[in-house]
């Protein structure tokens, strides 16, 4: 029964160990700002900010693909990893809409558990950064 009960506890935790720490399976993130660009080319907080901020989402290391509120690609035609990211280089993906992309880049070689990213989407939510676990 020991052992049953243990093995229970694993499953829960396995998501868990998998997804939270850079180097796993995934990265969880969270959204602190949204920008735009005015007609100037320069870069202003998007009318989006406030609907966005502190959303959070989810992306996988191996495909690319991003789950939750924003940023998500459930409807991009595919996703894929265009670097792994390491202690010298950061983590990139991309994900092909019909007629845009979507761009992610997480700051892997930053020191300690908290790494800064910044998405783009073309046509869509403009540029996005936060935090990623």
């Amino acid at each position: 029964m020991k052992i049953l009960k243990g093995f229970f506890l694993l499953l829960l935790l396995m998501p868990l160990a998998a997804t939270s720490e850079a180097g796993g399976l995934g990265y969880d993130c969270v959204i602190k700002k949204v920008y735009d660009v005015d007609d100037a080319g320069v870069l202003k907080t998007s009318g989006w900010q406030e609907q966005f901020k502190t959303n959070k989402f989810s992306v996988s290391r191996k495909t690319g693909k991003i789950a939750g509120q924003t940023l998500t690609t459930i409807l991009a035609k595919n996703t894929r990893v265009i670097n792994q990211g390491s202690k010298e280089n950061s983590f990139k993906a991309v994900a092909e809409f019909e007629g845009q992309i979507q761009v992610i880049e997480i700051q892997e070689f930053k020191e300690g558990v908290k790494k800064p990213f910044v998405a783009t989407s073309m046509g869509g939510a403009g540029i996005v950064t936060g935090i990623c676990k």
